[in-house]
Order: structure tokens, then sequence, then C-alpha cells
């Protein structure tokens, strides 16, 4: 299951960096442009970005805080799986990947839930 709900999250900050790096703008709710808007910016001569409403909550950086938190309890069910079945360290590895490749955590969740379970394929 933290698999499932980091791998969204993960594919929700991919959307969202995308959106950032292509056309500098992030997504922004309760902001002076309505309930959820994309708000424009620039980067000025320091590499700051300017032109953010200054009401509203940024929805780009709140995502990523929520995905690097899911990440530390995905990791840490990773590791609880690794130690009680002693796999590899390369398979801690692989599965400690999905939660920062997109979709991987998807395959890893289906794919070692059936190992642990002890239905192989």
């Amino acid at each position: 299951m933290a698999s499932r709900i980091t791998g969204v999250f993960l594919l929700l900050i991919t959307v969202l960096f995308t959106i950032r790096l292509a056309t500098q703008h992030e997504l922004w709710a309760f902001g002076p442009d309505g309930f959820l808007s994309l708000a424009s910016y620039s980067i000025d001569a320091q590499g700051f970005k300017v032109g953010l409403p200054t009401s509203g909550l940024d929805l780009t950086m709140i995502s990523l805080i929520v995905h690097g938190w899911l990440y530390v309890f995905y990791l840490y069910t990773d590791f609880r799986l690794w130690t009680e079945t002693r796999w590899s360290f390369g398979r801690f590895v692989l599965i400690a990947l999905g939660g920062v490749v997109p979709f991987l955590s998807f395959f890893t969740e289906r794919r070692f839930s059936r190992l642990a379970k002890g239905e192989t394929n």
C-alpha cells in the first residue's frame, strides 16, 4: 500500500515538475486567481522565483514535501520486508528505487508482494 501511495505522489510531482520546467508555472490553490490555478513566475538575478502569489498554497512544493515523507515511510516498509525475508541487497535497492522512478513502485509492489507471500509467477 505504501508503494502505491508513494507512486501516485511521484507521478504527481513528475507532472508538476514538467510543468514547472517547461512553462515556469506552479500549481497554486486558494490564491488570488481562484480555487486552483497555474501561477507564473520568473527567476531574478540571484536565482530566486519572483511573481508568485503571496496568498494561497503552492501545491507543487506541498506535493514535494508530502512525497518526501511518504518515501521515508516507503523505505521503512522496504527495510522491514527486506529484513524479514532476508532477500539480497539488490532487491532492497530495486524496491527502494520504486519511490523515485515513475511507475516502478507499482511493478515492484505487485512482484515482490507475491514473492513475499510465496506466490511465484
